[in-house]
Order: C-alpha cells, then structure tokens, then sequence
C-alpha cells in the first residue's frame, strides 16, 4: 500500500497530465490553423483570429455553466450519491444547449454590429462578420462540449475528456487544411478554417455527450437532459452565475488589454504577442493543477473529509509552484532564445525577451492563482473568485495600464510588471480565503 503523501501525489498527477496534453492539443490546432489562414493574407488572418477570439470569449462566459455543475457532481460523486450526479449532468448538458441557442441567436443578430463598435478596418470586418455569424450557429455544440468535459473532469475522468478534445482538434486541423487549400475538396480558404473549427466542435460535443453516456459514474441518460428539474437547475446557477461574471470580467478584460497595448507601437506589440505566446505554454501545467484541485476538493468534501481537501490542495499547490517556478527559470535564462523561435527582427527581440523575463517572475504566483482558484470553485466557493478576479482586472490592471501606456506613454514592459503584480495581489486574497476555511459550506 503506498503511503498517504505518495497515494495523494499519484492521485493529483492522474487528474492533471491529460489536461495538460489536452491543452497543448488546443494549442497545436490553433497555431497550425493560424500558419495555414496565414498563407492567404493579413485580411484573411486577422478576420479568422478575431472570430475566433469572440466565439471563444462568448462561449467561455456561458460554459461556467459547467463550472457551478461540475463543483456540485465532484461533491455528490464523493458522497456516492450517483442519482443525483446523473441529474445534476443531465440538467447542465440541458442549460449547455438553451444557453447556446440564445447565443447563436443573439450572436447571429449582432455579428456584424460587434466589429463596427471595434472599428475594425472594412475588409477584415465584413469577412469576420461573415465568418462568425456562420460560427455561433453551431454555438449549442460547443457550449455542450465545455460543460461535459467539466463534469468529466468532476468524477475524475481527464483521460475521457482528453479524448474529447483530441478528436476536436484532430478534426479541426485535417478539415481546415483539405477546406483552406482545396485539396479533394471545395477551396473555401477562410471559410475553410471555420468549417474545420464547427465540424470539430460537432464530433466533440456528440462524444463528449456519449462518453457521460458510458461513464459508470454518471450514467447520464436521454431522460435526465429532456426533464426540466427547478431545483437543480436552480442549484447550478448559484454556483455557476459567480463564475460566469468571473469569465465576462476575464475575458471582456483580455479583448480591452489588447486594444489599450496597441498604442505602443508595432514593434512593442509584436513583442507583446510573441511573449503571449511563449508565456502561454505555462498555462498548461496551471490549469491542469487548477482542475486537479477543484475536484479533489469537490470529492473529499462530499466524503466528508475536509482536513483532506486541504491536504490534497497544499500537495496540489506546492507541486504546482514548484514546477512553475521551474518554467520561469527557463523564461528567464533562455528568454532570448525563446523570443527568436519567433521572430529575428533585432528590436523586436530585445523587447519580447525582456517581457518573457517579467512573465519568468510571475510563474509562482501564476502557479498559486491557478490551484487556490480552483480550489475555492471546487467547494462551491465560486464568489470570491469572481471578487479578486474583477477588482484585479477591471479597477487595478486596466485602469493602471491606460495611465502608463495610453496617458504616459510608457512602454510595453510597464504593462507585463503590472500584470505581475495583479496576479500576485490576487493569489494572496485567495490563499488567504482559503486558509480561513470560510470556503467548506454546503452547496
């Protein structure tokens, strides 16, 4: 038998390695469908990014949905009460597809209206339009996948939600090249980058549905997503509506980030994207960390053990730290090196690599935003979250980097220190939150 620490630390990589490879599949698909649109022009490639960007921003606010769920469905599971996890599923993958025909409907109606307010240049707005109106119609789908691989990941199948995505990103890739380069197939260029991403939300979101169908812990059955049940819907939304503010201050925050950083000029910004880009390979490991902690949380307090959900979240924590710590050594002694994966213009270079230094120093506190961020959603504790993210963003950071960058002028690494310094005021509040205990309650 192996010892308790050992058992607890096999159990935390188990929950977290399909996530990270899951991730880095969604990172793959991105960035090969981005090198293909790329091969047609600036106008093509910045209208498939943009609607790509407000899909994904629209959806993620809507899947937190999955999030209130998911908190619950860990609990009940912990507690063997599987009639109630397979209700629990079958009224969110139910809330999944209301919310996501409100959102192809709402999203259709204004596609073209969301691109006027961002003053996008003509050409990129009419064919983004164009490409996210077709893209919100099959919204219901996506917003079915997220939630799904949410309660897969509650009652601990990572592996079965890995293979969700797997089969996602496999079809977006091998669509998008046969549809963007016309090999076999119609040549629909844009267009084809978008069919492959909505044909690889469709297949997704169907197994995603399937696999909750085969999952003993669920069992989720065509009768439990066709009946309305009030409580319990009403007991996801008390979860999930915290959560949902919490990704709308996120996600609104991160589309206003990139607009006010444009003011620093070509050069520094295409350091900015380019740092993004090699920081965002940390974020693997954090989410994975992130979603380990919410539903070992979410089980040990449905058996409960509460002095074990605070155990497994110290071992998540400090393995999450120490890993991430790693990663910013190697931002921070290699940040050169890294920066010229992408670019070898000299000025450019030289500021990417500064900003990659600065993102080095934010990976332990990145690392703990992530775990103690978690932690709390899996214990249902989902407003506090949404306090310290909303303040941090929307009255801290953005506030901040408007007076540095748009009225003093400052440059783009002034931003990256402030980003810094929010997420290490942010992972304080909320590892103080979680040693109050204030967090086991019922839900």
């Amino acid at each position: 038998m192996l010892p308790v620490n050992q058992y607890m630390r096999t159990r935390i990589w188990s929950l977290t390695w399909p996530v990270i490879l899951d991730m880095s599949g969604q990172m793959l698909a991105g960035t090969l469908v981005t090198a293909m649109v790329g091969h047609l022009g600036a106008v093509s490639l910045a209208a498939v990014s943009l609607a790509l960007m407000m899909q994904i921003a629209a959806t993620l606010t809507f899947a937190a949905a999955g999030t209130g769920a998911a908190a619950i469905i860990s609990r009940e599971a912990g507690a063997c009460n599987y009639q109630a996890v397979r209700s629990i599923a079958g009224q969110a993958v139910m809330l999944a597809a209301i919310l996501g025909t409100i959102l192809a409907a709402c999203g259709y109606a204004s596609a073209a209206a969301i691109f006027t307010v961002l003053d996008a240049d003509a050409a990129v707005a009419g064919l983004a339009s164009d490409l996210l109106r077709m893209m919100f119609l099959f919204t219901p789908v996506l917003l079915i996948m997220a939630v799904s691989n949410f309660i897969l990941r509650a009652v601990g199948r990572t592996i079965d939600s890995f293979w969700v995505s797997m089969l996602n990103n496999g079809t977006n890739i091998v669509v998008s090249y046969f549809l963007i380069n016309g090999i076999g197939l119609p040549r629909l260029e844009a267009f084809g980058a978008a069919w492959g991403t909505v044909l690889g939300q469709t297949l997704g979101g169907t197994l995603a549905v399937i696999m909750l169908m085969r999952t003993p812990l669920v069992d989720l059955r065509f009768s439990d997503i066709f009946t309305f049940r009030q409580d319990q819907v009403k007991r996801i939304l008390r979860v999930s509506i915290p959560a949902a503010l919490e990704q709308a201050a996120m996600q609104g925050g991160r589309i206003v980030f990139t607009f006010l950083l444009v003011g620093v000029g070509t050069v520094q910004f295409a350091a900015h994207q380019i740092a993004m880009q090699v920081e965002s390979i940390s974020f693997l490991p954090g989410f994975g960390f992130s979603v380990a902690a919410m539903t070992l949380v979410g089980i040990s307090l449905g058996q409960g053990l509460p002095h074990r959900a605070a155990r497994f979240v110290k071992l998540t924590r400090s393995i999450g730290f120490c890993l991430m710590s790693l990663m910013g050594a190697i931002f921070f002694f290699f940040s050169e090196q890294l920066t010229a994966l992408f670019i070898k213009d000299p000025e450019v270079l030289y500021w990417g690599s500064l900003c990659v230094k600065i993102a080095a120093v934010e990976q332990p506190t990145l690392a703990l935003n992530y775990v103690m961020g978690g932690a709390l959603r899996g214990a249902g504790d989902t407003k506090w979250p949404m306090y310290v993210t909303t303040v941090g963003i929307w009255l801290v950071r953005l506030p901040l980097i408007y007076l540095c960058i748009t009225i003093w002028k400052l440059p783009i690494t002034v931003a990256w220190w402030i980003t810094a310094a929010d997420f290490l005021v942010r992972s304080a509040i909320m590892w103080w939150r979680f040693e109050t205990g204030r967090w086991n309650k019922a839900i």
